[in-house]
This record gives C-alpha cells, sequence and structure tokens, in this order.
C-alpha cells in the first residue's frame, strides 16, 4: 500500500501521461497491492489494452484512413494523436472527435494531403449514425399547408446533417476501404466535391449537392423560416432568387434531410 497516496488529480495525469507514452509511473506507488501477481504487471495489462481499444475505435470509424495508411503507419498516427489529443469523454466513440483537426498537422498530410478531410467526411458519418432520432419532413404534408402557413414553418436539418466541402473526391477515396491493392484507381486531382453527410433512418449516408443546396442547408442554422430566408435576400431580390431558394428547400425534403414543423399542424394537433 503506497505510504502517502498523491491526490485524485495527480493520480489522473499520471495514468493519462503513461497511457499516452509521456510519462513512466511506478504501479506501486500509486495502487493498493492486488491478491494475486503484482500492481505493475496489472497495470501493463491495462495500459496496452487501453491504448489498443482505443485505436481499434478510431479505426472502426475510419475505416478509409485505415486501408490507405495501413494498420502499422495507421496504429503509430494513432499513438502520435492521443498524446497530442488525449480522449475528452469516458465513450470512446468519441475518440476520434480530433482526428481530422489533428491530423492536418501531422506530417501525414504532407505526403497525403487529402487525409484530412477524408478522416473528416468518415468522423462525419459516424456522428450522424448516432445522431438523434427526428422524423424527416414529407412535401405532401407541406403541401397541404396554405402558403402563408408554410411560410412561417420553422425549417431545419436533421441531427447529425453537415456540408463537407473538400478539393479531393471523398466519396471515391471512402470506397477504397473494401477495394484489393490491385483495384485502386482514383484520379485525385481537379476533381472537387460537396457533400451533405445525414441519416437516413437507420444509416448514415450521403450525397453530392450543388454549392446553391449547400448554401441553403448552412443558411439554416439551428432553426428559421423561409420567409425569414426570402427576407434575408433583401428588397431588391429578383423572383430568380426566391425561385431557386424555394427549389433547394424542395430538393432538401425530397432527399429526407430536413425536418419542419408547420404551425397550421401545431394547430390541428392543439
Amino acid at each position: 500500500m503506497p505510504a502517502s497516496p498523491p491526490d485524485l488529480a495527480g493520480v489522473q495525469a499520471a495514468l493519462l501521461g503513461a497511457i499516452g507514452g509521456e510519462l513512466a509511473i511506478d504501479p506501486e506507488a500509486l495502487f493498493l497491492a492486488p491478491p494475486s501477481g503484482t500492481a505493475a504487471a496489472r497495470w501493463h495489462v491495462y495500459e496496452s489494452g487501453h491504448v489498443t481499444r482505443l485505436v481499434e475505435a478510431i479505426g472502426n470509424d475510419l475505416p478509409a484512413v485505415v486501408r490507405i495508411l495501413g494498420p502499422a503507419a495507421f496504429e503509430a498516427a494513432c499513438a502520435r494523436y492521443l498524446r497530442a489529443c488525449p480522449p475528452r469523454s469516458h465513450d470512446i466513440g468519441r475518440a476520434a472527435d480530433r482526428f481530422a483537426g489533428w491530423l492536418a498537422e501531422d506530417p501525414l498530410a504532407a505526403r497525403l494531403p487529402f487525409l484530412p478531410d477524408l478522416a473528416r467526411f468518415e468522423w462525419a458519418l459516424a456522428e450522424a449514425f448516432i445522431a438523434e432520432d427526428a422524423k424527416a419532413a414529407r412535401w405532401d404534408d407541406l403541401a397541404a399547408a396554405d402558403p402563408e402557413s408554410l411560410a412561417m414553418t420553422e425549417i431545419a436539418t436533421l441531427p447529425g446533417t453537415q456540408v463537407i466541402r473538400s478539393p479531393w473526391p471523398l466519396s471515391e477515396l471512402h470506397e477504397l476501404r473494401d477495394v484489393a491493392d490491385d483495384e485502386v484507381d482514383v484520379a485525385l486531382e481537379e476533381k472537387p466535391t460537396t457533400l451533405v453527410v445525414h441519416r437516413h433512418e437507420l444509416e448514415a449516408t450521403w450525397q453530392a449537392v450543388s454549392e446553391e443546396d449547400a448554401s441553403f442547408l448552412e443558411s439554416l442554422g439551428s432553426g428559421c423560416t423561409l420567409a425569414s430566408l426570402i427576407d434575408a435576400l433583401g428588397e431588391d431580390a429578383q423572383a430568380a432568387q426566391v425561385d431557386e431558394l424555394v427549389g433547394a428547400f424542395r430538393r432538401m425534403v425530397d432527399a429526407s434531410i430536413l425536418r419542419v414543423l408547420p404551425p397550421v399542424l401545431q394547430e390541428t394537433a392543439s
């Protein structure tokens, strides 16, 4: 038993540093003697096992990144990442939450410049998969409302929806996770993509969208009405601009990306 156990914050800092490979600790000074074996032996199992589990969790969320780097290089990258960005959550499923941002500053990005955007895309898919359940709007329901009520309808994207812009062909790179080495053939140059990642029923998915539709989704923020979006166009807005906005609204409803709650339906429900 340690003669004078350190304070809790000190123990936590020591354990985190040891797991990240930055510190060497004396387990006998931190832990009570176990019923059998030694504290050092038990600590070694936890130290190596915890890192391995984190690498597995990160790899589950970034399968194409793993495929492109290879297991050994990916594990080495994860070791560097975990030292720089220790997990902030008890949920190991959140371990990759800063991987894309960290990767942009890692030497790997100099050799594989598309990798940070690919990691950002795959993490967006992981977040969409566990996003809160919400019912997508249906155009038939909206069309039944009178125009004034529809204009005042609150619009928002479904939870987990993200717009991803990249100069790289992210969807093609993502598909490499299941492609054999001799079948890899992806042209990287001059293939920018704008994707919207979202959850459709029980599946995280994505689709390519135009810049107009991407801008429309981003303009929604945490929620707004069609009337406010039209007002934001200004007094000199042309009819074509309004038609374009309404068209984007219709396309995103048809794509099951939006959730709305028309006032007319609220009144009926009450």
